[in-house]
């Protein structure tokens, strides 16, 4: 059975008016993905949990980001298709900042927070070359592994900033090489939707 957005509603607590925001942002996404394939073909069957439901679930580490005043700032590493940060931003997480080096997928992104009314901005460009003072929340869904991610992400972290990261099934390993190099507070989750994957909930990150 195909899980939709009716399913999605009752998995995770959105008004009509968010549900209406995030179809709009799955037509764009499916209009625009034989252009840019900014999702796997194979996944297009399952869009609505293995890329919705997947990237809604971080706000699940995010402790009252619904009552926060004033609205976090989150900054989303390697956006690509928009993949968690877009849905964040659709779902009222707060003011979200997409970093995407890729013109292509910055142009798909600007005219879905156009369309949508999203509180987003896109960053067109590297990481690395980004000046934003310290984010609320950093997250990130496929873009590297755990070690160069604390790398790219360091930059943005003030003492209480929270890292909201999707993993797969290598996240120990993962987690190994990273303690090598960087001292953090890290909880481990199961995802809710693909039992390979894991969510990292970390804080307190530096040089070690």
């Amino acid at each position: 059975m195909t899980f939709g957005p009716e399913d999605f509603r009752q998995k995770i607590d959105v008004s009509r008016e968010t549900l209406d925001r995030l179809r709009h942002y799955v037509r764009l996404l499916l209009d625009w993905n034989d252009r840019l394939n900014l999702i796997g073909a194979s996944t297009i069957p399952d869009l609505w949990r293995r890329h919705i439901w997947d990237s809604a679930q971080v706000l699940d580490l995010v402790p009252g980001w619904r009552n926060a005043s004033p609205p976090l700032r989150w900054l989303d590493i390697g956006s690509g298709a928009g993949l968690p940060g877009l849905v964040v931003a659709l779902m009222g997480g707060g003011e979200v900042h997409l970093v995407e080096k890729s013109p292509k997928k910055c142009l798909f992104l600007r005219t879905v927070i156009q369309e949508t009314q999203a509180s987003a901005q896109v960053h067109e460009g590297r990481i690395e070359e980004l000046k934003l003072p310290p984010i609320d929340v950093i997250t990130s869904r496929a873009c590297a592994p755990l070690p160069k991610l604390l790398t790219l992400a360091q930059p943005f972290f003030g003492p209480n900033t929270i890292a909201a990261l999707h993993k797969g099934q290598n996240v120990e390993e993962e987690l190994t090489a990273a303690t090598k190099s960087w001292k953090m507070q890290v909880e481990i989750f199961p995802s809710a939707t693909d039992p390979r994957g894991r969510l990292l909930r970390v804080k307190g990150v530096r040089r070690a």
